[in-house]
C-alpha cells in the first residue's frame, strides 16, 4: 500500500539507451562541425562553389547539434532522481502530468473516465506500437467509445510503456482500471482525505510516495488542450 499523493516516473532503461545515442549523434556532431570548420581555420578550399563558402560550410553542422544537445538534455533529464521533469502526480483532488517545462493539471471531475488508445506508427526500424491511457473532458465521455476519436479528442494521454515494468499491452489495461478506480473514489467521496492505495504489481517500481505540497494542484488558465484543476472547498 502506498498512500496518496504519490508520483510515477518513468523506467531509466529507454532513457539510459536514448542517451547513448543522442551522445553518439551529439559527438558525431561535433567532429564533423569541427573538420568542416578546418576550411575556415586553414585558408582556404579547393573548388568552393562561390567566395566564401568555407564559411558557410560549418553552419551546416548547427542543425545536427542541437538536435543531439537537446536530445541528450531530455535523456539526462528523465534520469535524475525521482524524475522531477517527466512523472505523472496523483493525489485525491486530480492528477498532473509534467512533461520537462511543461505541466498539465487535470481535476477527477472535469475528465471522463480512462481508456486504452493504441496507436501504430512505421519507423526506418520497422512499425511501434505505443498503448496511450488517455482520458477526455467530462463532456466528450460519450466519445469514449469511439476507438477513431478516443485518442484525438483526449486531453490527457499517458504512455503505459514508459512506466509499467511489463509489457505494455498488458500494462495498459490495469493502468486504466487503476485510475479509473481512484478516479471514482474521489468524486463519490470528494473531500476525502488523501489515502492509502493499493499500487497494482506493473507499476510498483515506478511509485513514490510524495508529500503533500509536492502534489497541491493549482488552478491553471483556461486552454483548449488542458483541464481547469480546482481547489477543494
Amino acid at each position: 500500500m502506498v498512500k496518496l499523493p504519490l508520483r510515477l516516473v518513468p523506467g531509466k532503461g529507454g532513457a539510459i539507451i536514448l542517451g547513448f545515442f543522442f551522445l553518439f549523434f551529439f559527438g558525431f556532431a561535433v567532429f564533423w562541425t569541427a573538420m568542416a570548420a578546418t576550411g575556415v581555420l586553414t585558408g582556404g578550399m579547393e573548388n568552393e562553389p562561390f567566395p566564401g563558402f568555407r564559411f558557410a560550410f560549418p553552419a551546416f553542422g548547427l542543425p545536427f547539434l542541437l538536435v543531439g544537445f537537446f536530445g541528450l538534455a531530455f535523456a539526462v533529464m528523465k534520469l535524475l532522481p525521482g524524475s522531477p521533469y517527466f512523472h505523472v502526480d496523483i493525489s485525491s483532488q486530480g492528477l498532473a502530468v509534467r512533461r520537462a517545462w511543461k505541466i498539465r493539471q487535470f481535476a477527477w471531475s472535469e475528465i471522463s473516465p480512462f481508456a486504452v488508445s493504441v496507436k501504430t506508427r512505421s519507423t526506418k526500424g520497422g512499425r511501434v506500437t505505443t498503448y496511450w491511457v488517455v482520458a477526455l473532458r467530462a463532456r466528450d465521455e460519450n466519445h469514449l467509445a469511439v476507438e477513431s476519436e478516443r485518442y484525438s479528442r483526449s486531453v490527457l494521454q499517458i504512455d503505459a510503456g514508459q512506466y509499467g515494468s511489463g509489457k505494455a499491452e498488458n500494462a495498459a489495461p490495469v493502468l486504466v482500471d487503476w485510475l479509473n478506480g481512484i478516479r471514482a473514489e474521489a468524486i463519490e467521496r470528494p473531500g476525502r482525505a488523501n489515502s492509502p492505495v493499493a499500487v497494482p504489481p506493473d507499476f510498483r517500481a515506478a511509485a513514490r510516495e510524495i508529500g503533500p505540497m509536492a502534489a497541491h494542484m493549482r488552478a491553471t488558465p483556461a486552454r483548449r488542450s488542458s483541464v481547469i484543476a480546482r481547489r477543494p472547498s
